[in-house]
C-alpha cells in the first residue's frame, strides 16, 4: 500500500512536469491562427499601399507630360510675341497664366513625390513585419506567448498607422508650395529678375 501511493505520487509528478514542459497546444493553435490573421492584414494593406504607389506614380507621370506641353505653349507664345524678359513675360496674360499653371502642377507633382517616398517605406515596413510573422509563424511552438503578442502589437500599430493611407490618394492642396509665375519663367529660361 506504501509502495502503490508513493507510485501514485510519482506518476502524478512526472504527469505534471510532462504537462509543464510540453507546449500548450491550444495555446500554440491560437497564436498560430492570430499571427495568420495578421499577416493577412498585413497582406491586404500592402497590396493597397502598392496600388496608392502606383496611382501616385502615373499622376506624377501625367503631370510631368502636362507640364512639358505647357512649356511648349510658352515657349511658342513668347517667340511669336517676341518677349524674352520676365517682365514682358508676366504682362502677356496666356503666359503669365500658362505659368501660373505650371507652379500649381509641379506643386502636385511634388507631392505625388512625397507620397510615392512615403508608401514604398510603408510597403517595406509592412513587407518586414509580414516576414518576420511568416517566420515566427514557422517555430510558434517554440516561441513564448509573450514575443507572439509583442509582433502582433507592432503589426497593430504600423496597419493603424498606414490604414487610412490605403484606402485613397489624397493630396492636401494647402500643405503645397506653389512657386509664383516669375520663377517658373526664371527656371526655363534662366532669366533673373530685374532689380
Amino acid at each position: 500500500m506504501i509502495l502503490s501511493k508513493r507510485f501514485r505520487c510519482g506518476v502524478v509528478a512526472a504527469l505534471i512536469c510532462f504537462l509543464l514542459s510540453v507546449p500548450n497546444r491550444t495555446n500554440a493553435s491560437d497564436n498560430r491562427e492570430q499571427l495568420r490573421r495578421t499577416m493577412a492584414d498585413i497582406a491586404l494593406l500592402n497590396n493597397q499601399l502598392s496600388e496608392r504607389k502606383t496611382d501616385a506614380g502615373q499622376m506624377h507621370t501625367e503631370l510631368a507630360l502636362q507640364i512639358k506641353e505647357i512649356k511648349r505653349e510658352i515657349r511658342k507664345a513668347a517667340q511669336e510675341a517676341g518677349i524674352r524678359g520676365t517682365v514682358a513675360a508676366l504682362q502677356h496674360p496666356r503666359i503669365r497664366f500658362d505659368l501660373q499653371l505650371v507652379a500649381d502642377m509641379q506643386a502636385y507633382m511634388h507631392q505625388y513625390a512625397h507620397r510615392i517616398r512615403h508608401y514604398r517605406v510603408a510597403c517595406d515596413r509592412l513587407s518586414y513585419l509580414y516576414q518576420q510573422a511568416d517566420d515566427d509563424l514557422k517555430i510558434v511552438n517554440t516561441l513564448s506567448g509573450m514575443k507572439i503578442d509583442a509582433l502582433i502589437a507592432q503589426a497593430d500599430k504600423v496597419l493603424n498607422a498606414y490604414l487610412d493611407d490605403a484606402q485613397t490618394l489624397v493630396i492636401d492642396p494647402n500643405s503645397m508650395v506653389v512657386d509664383p509665375p516669375e520663377t517658373v519663367w526664371r527656371n526655363m529660361h534662366g532669366d533673373p529678375m530685374p532689380k
